[in-house]
C-alpha cells in the first residue's frame, strides 16, 4: 500500500512533494495506527494464502 503517511520514530508524518508535516492530531494518528494494523493483517493473510496455494496437493489431490 502506498500512502502519503509514514511513521518515523513513533510519529506520523504526512509527506508531499514540497516537504513533510507531522500529524499532531491524536484522532488522525489513531486512525493511521488502525489503518497500519489492518494493512499488516491483510498482508499476513495474503502471504498465508500464497503459501497455502504454493503447497503441492497431498494424497488424492487434496490440499
Amino acid at each position: 500500500m502506498r500512502s502519503p503517511a509514514v511513521q518515523l520514530g513513533g510519529q506520523w508524518w504526512l509527506v508531499g512533494t514540497t516537504g513533510a508535516v507531522r500529524a499532531d492530531d491524536p484522532d488522525l494518528a489513531s486512525a493511521l495506527d488502525a489503518l497500519a494494523t489492518s494493512a499488516a493483517a491483510a498482508d499476513r493473510a495474503a502471504a498465508g494464502t500464497r503459501t497455502r496455494n504454493a503447497t503441492p496437493p497431498g494424497p488424492g489431490g487434496r490440499r
